[in-house]
This record gives structure tokens, sequence and C-alpha cells, in this order.
């Protein structure tokens, strides 16, 4: 008599699927980092609240519920999140040098991560759009 297994048995991570898991992964991380737990020392000189819903949302939330839908096998969701992170992390840098978000200028650290999120950003740009298809091909 077999025995009833009540876990679900998944089949691996495709390259892609991984390769995006570790994207949002290193962007939730680098993420905390530029906030003020991490390096942001400017969280006073802050124009207005809004941003920091912003940050939280683009440095965080995003990658985080990227993560879970790939674990959830929600492999469209997570390729729809990571281009929708991509497109406002390319705002990010250049906005905040431009002094956008806060009164003063970032220092170095600052600017350095936001640098690193645009490659971020690419990486979401190669490899969510191929993990949205193969979830589209595999259905059909």
């Amino acid at each position: 008599m077999k025995e009833n297994d009540s876990r679900s048995k998944k089949a691996p991570l495709t390259n892609s699927e991984r390769i995006l898991a570790l994207l949002f992964g290193f962007g939730f991380i680098i993420g905390f980092i530029l906030t003020p737990l991490g390096v942001e020392p400017r969280m006073p000189e802050l124009r207005t609240l809004a941003f920091a819903g912003f940050f939280i949302t683009v440095g965080l939330l995003l990658p985080l519920a990227g993560l879970v839908s790939l674990w959830l096998r929600k492999n469209r969701l997570a390729g729809v999140l990571a281009v929708i992170d991509a497109v406002l992390l390319f705002l990010t840098a250049p906005a905040d040098q431009a002094l956008f978000f806060f009164t003063v200028a970032p220092p170095p650290a600052v600017t350095i991560g936001e640098y690193i999120l645009i490659f971020v950003g690419i990486g979401y740009m190669l490899y969510g759009p191929r993990v949205y298809e193969r979830t589209q091909s595999v259905n059909h």
C-alpha cells in the first residue's frame, strides 16, 4: 500500500529562475543596506515621507515579493515584479543624484549601492521576461 505523501514535490528551478531568485535576494540585501539601518544617514533631509515608502517598496518589498512568488511557483508574477522593480531602480540613482528625494547629496556608499542596483535592474530586465515567457510556453 502506498503512503500518502502530503508534501508536494516541486520540480527544480530552471537556470533562469535560479538567477532571478539570486537577483531578488541580492536586490533585497542591497536595498536593506541602503536603508537607515545600513548606510543611509540622510533620513532627516528626506523631502517627504512618501519617498520613504517608495524606497521601502523598491528596495525591500518588490524583491521580497519576487522571491516569495518564485518560491510559490508564481513565475509569471515574479517576471512582472522583476521588470517593474527594474524600471523603478533605473530611475532611483539619477533622481537621487539630482536631489529629488533628499535636500543633500548622497554619500559615496549610497551612490555606489544605487549604481549596483542599476546592474541588478539590468539582470531583472534580462531574466524577468525569460521566467515569464517560460511559464507561458509551459502552460500552453
